[in-house]
């Protein structure tokens, strides 16, 4: 009993720690706004994730580097290679559609996640995680809501970036164990901002900032600090020790800090629909936490597979 109690105790700590990542990720939208005005959005990106892979060098050290085997290099190169098409596929796909169903499809991969780990890691999900999905997938709606509601080429590109994110997600569960965090966050990282600085290069007519206002600093530090080498490092580090349905509905937090922080800083005002999605995201998670420990105390409904 004292040994379940220890893992639940970690499991908790773990969740809140990744729950602090949805929370810098959604201070960033609208800083990361303002920024991309100054300078094209590859050219950020590449040069946010140098800077944060440099930090995460410094941070790793040579203990850090000395837990990377050659599987485990290899393996930050691929985590990297599925976070950067996450974030290309969205960047293109947010070009030719509205932000709106950019935040809806993204959100779609807190439904890849559970119907991919069946398959994939032979991990299907509990039947409250499900419930809980469904009310995560339902809050994600009406947080973005908006009529006429349609599919373009721009939403199916989104799409596919939701995928990638679900990928991720299941590659942190299987991968990460037994490597230093920081070390393997470097190397995705470092592997994101290769990928970021060839795509500028090819594709825009500028890849450095032609000025360095204050502004995009500030832009650069706190993506580059908080929402990059903090945030990744933390789901590499805890995201292991909680199950990626879980860790899913946890990353569904991330619309709403950012609706929040979008009326505080950027004045924009959200709908009493769009609040209600919000409220339906964080009721998704309680079910999804609270569902199989009220079950397992009565005898009911005994849960075999991950919660």
């Amino acid at each position: 009993m004292k040994k379940t109690h220890k893992i639940n105790r970690e499991q908790l700590f773990a969740e809140l720690i990744l729950a602090s990542v949805t929370l810098f990720w959604g201070a960033t939208f609208p800083i990361v706004k303002d920024a991309i005005g100054e300078m094209p959005v590859m050219a950020f990106l590449w040069v946010r994730f140098a800077f944060a892979a440099a930090l995460l060098a410094l941070l790793a050290g040579r203990r850090g580097f000395a837990t990377l085997d050659r599987r485990g290099w290899k393996l930050g190169i691929f985590l990297g290679t599925l976070l950067f098409f996450s974030f290309l596929f969205q960047t293109f796909g947010l070009e030719r559609t509205s932000s709106a169903n950019t935040g809806f499809l993204t959100g779609l991969g807190v439904v890849w996640v559970p119907l991919l780990a069946g398959p994939l890691l032979k991990k299907p999900a509990a039947f409250g995680s499900k419930i809980g999905v469904g009310l995560a997938l339902l809050g994600l709606f009406l947080l973005t809501w908006h009529t006429p509601w349609s599919i373009n080429f721009g939403d199916l590109l989104v799409v596919i970036c939701s995928v990638f994110i679900a990928l991720h997600i299941l590659g942190l569960d299987v991968f990460t164990k037994g490597y230093d965090g920081r070390a393997l966050t470097f190397v995705q990282i470092a592997t994101m901002a290769v990928l970021a600085c060839a795509g500028s290069f090819a594709f825009e007519p500028t890849s450095w900032p032609k000025e360095w206002t204050s502004s995009l600093i500030f832009a650069l530090i706190i993506t580059s600090v908080f929402a990059t080498v903090y945030a990744f490092w933390a789901m590499t580090t805890f995201q292991n020790r909680t199950t990626p349905t879980r860790a899913a509905l946890i990353y569904t937090l991330e619309p709403v800090f950012a609706a929040v922080f979008s009326v505080w800083l950027a004045g924009d005002r959200l709908s009493a629909i769009g609040w209600f999605g919000g409220v339906l995201i964080v009721a998704g998670m309680i079910v999804a936490e609270t569902w199989p420990v009220f079950f397992s105390r009565n005898n009911q409904f005994p849960n075999k597979s991950i919660p």
